[in-house]
Order: structure tokens, then C-alpha cells, then sequence
């Protein structure tokens, strides 16, 4: 069973990683919330009330930064197939953990 726990443990490195993104628990669920540093202020809230909403938006935040994290190292605008490949496998690994896990 996909518990709000199994999903934190499936993007446990992600979330070490991203310093700009936060999970915190709430009564309402997960709020999902991205900083801005050049604002000083979080860009991006998002309440996940359901361990299934957390695992999609952890999952869309997680391929958001690698895509991020490839367009800057390769200096690019847009990812080529290559970049893309490389997304699409670290999807398929968080949703194969999932399947593993939950």
C-alpha cells in the first residue's frame, strides 16, 4: 500500500538533493513547496492530501530538476533526445520503485 512514508523513502535522494524544494506535513496533507531565491520567497505551493497526489508531484519536481540540471551543464535551451532519454529513465526508475515499495 502507497503510504505518504513509502512515497518520502521512493524520492528520499531527490529530496536530499533539491535544496530548493520542501515537503512538509500539514493537516491537509503534504504541502509540496518550491523556493525562489532570487525572491526570497516559496515560487510554488502545492498541497498533495493523498500519498498518490505526493508520488505525482514528487515525480513531476524530481524529472523537472534533472531536466533542469542537464540544460545547465550542457548549456542548451532545450533538451536534445539524449537529455530526454535521461529523463525518462529516472522516471521509469522512481516509478518502478513505487511498484517495488507501494
Amino acid at each position: 500500500m502507497l503510504t505518504n512514508e513509502v512515497v518520502l523513502k521512493i524520492f528520499e535522494e531527490y529530496l536530499a538533493e533539491d535544496q530548493a524544494l520542501e515537503v512538509v506535513p500539514t493537516r491537509h496533507g503534504h504541502a509540496v513547496m518550491l523556493w525562489d531565491s532570487a525572491g526570497q520567497d516559496w515560487s510554488e505551493v502545492t498541497c498533495c492530501p493523498t500519498p498518490e497526489e505526493l508520488f505525482d508531484k514528487l515525480l513531476d519536481a524530481a524529472t523537472g530538476y534533472q531536466e533542469y540540471l542537464i540544460l545547465r551543464e550542457d548549456e542548451m535551451d532545450v533538451l536534445d533526445d539524449a537529455g530526454e532519454k535521461k529523463v525518462e529513465q529516472l522516471r521509469l526508475k522512481y516509478l518502478a520503485r513505487r511498484e517495488a515499495l507501494g
